[in-house]
């Protein structure tokens, strides 16, 4: 079950008639939906990784990245409890899977190329950067964490990607270490963080909303497919905050309808495990809502199409003024032979 703890009464009201409305048009239209796995129950993270179990992707999600999620940083550790737990749970399945790599869809070019003060997404030139450094890494509260990268599979993202005349560029980050913010280190911290020696590697890409949207889509499938090659256990994040202006009183976003109308949609795309949807979304509502999550999602949606998993919408909650999810990808359960 979906839990929307740290919605406001006016929030909650908002944002379930607007997803009452898509579920009654999803309705009209035939849409097809996939049940949520119980998130309470093994059978999904359990049953597919005995020994001889399946390569290429086996995990993804989409996680927040909210500071105040980390007891390290937050003043008030009530605020995103909710979404704190959540991450915590979906730590748990991360484990449960036993990846061999992570390929972490940053949103860091998100933040840097589009403009809120301008009312304006990036239209320069898009790249999607793939990162070869050894390591990555950053602080969070002032801890800090290393990674280290998996330049193999790094390398074959780029020969495809450049074989299938994608915008992928080489990032050898700094001294050989890729930074990390926020919006890469917080997926991190409750994910592969954790792990005992030796951790999962990771890819890091930041894709460049500049990119269109259906390339991201096609880059995703690569990724699954380049995934598959690989004999590798392999995971996809994408690091994703949702609408901004849910907050009449916030200073910098304010308040939009839109906030409601977009987290809705999102939220709905995911309990009927049809992420792609999001192409259709206009420049209107992504800029009256500023969600960050529609490029790194659209990379997801790519591998999913190539690499089907079951959907589980762990968390959706509004704490603040900003939306966000927790959603789980793991491969369905195998069917019982008669």
């Amino acid at each position: 079950m979906v839990r929307y703890k740290g919605i406001s009464g006016r929030m909650r009201k908002c944002f379930l008639a607007v997803l009452g409305s898509l579920a009654i048009a999803g309705s009209a239209s035939g849409a097809a939906t996939i049940g949520p796995c119980d998130s309470t129950a093994t059978v999904c993270k359990d049953a597919n990784i005995k020994s001889g179990a399946k390569k290429g992707f086996v995990w993804g999600a989409i996680l927040p990245h909210g500071p105040d999620i980390l007891l390290e940083v937050t003043k008030d550790p009530a605020l995103m409890a909710e979404t704190r737990h959540a991450m915590e749970e979906a730590g748990h399945r991360f484990t449960a899977a036993r990846v061999d790599t992570v390929i972490l869809i940053d949103p860091l070019l998100t933040h840097t190329q589009n403009s809120f003060e301008k009312k304006s997404l990036f239209k320069g030139e898009g790249t999607l950067p793939v990162g070869v450094a050894a390591r990555a890494g950053g602080s969070m509260g002032g801890v800090k964490e290393s990674f280290e990268c998996d330049g193999a599979l790094a390398q074959m993202i780029l020969d495809a990607g450049r074989a299938a005349a994608l915008p992928v560029t080489s990032d050898a980050g700094k001294d050989g270490v890729l930074p990390l913010v926020g919006g890469g280190l917080i997926p991190l911290w409750f994910t592969v963080r954790p792990q005992t020696s030796p951790r999962p590697k990771l890819v890091v890409i930041p894709p460049s909303p500049g990119v269109p949207r259906e390339a991201l889509m096609r880059f995703g499938k690569l990724l699954a497919e380049v995934a598959a090659k690989s004999g590798k256990r392999v995971a996809i994040i994408a690091s994703a905050d949702q609408a901004h202006t849910h907050d009449r009183n916030h200073e910098r976003f304010g308040f939009s309808p839109a906030a409601a109308e977009f987290d809705a949609l999102y939220c709905k795309t995911i309990r009927e495990n049809h992420l792609e949807r999001l192409l259709g979304v206009t420049e209107k509502m992504l800029i009256d809502s500023w969600a960050d999550s529609p490029w790194q999602t659209l990379i997801l949606a790519g591998a999913l199409g190539a690499a089907p998993m079951r959907a589980d919408l762990i968390s959706y909650a509004v704490p603040s003024y900003y939306g966000m999810v927790v959603a789980v990808y793991e491969p369905a359960p195998p069917v019982a032979k008669p």
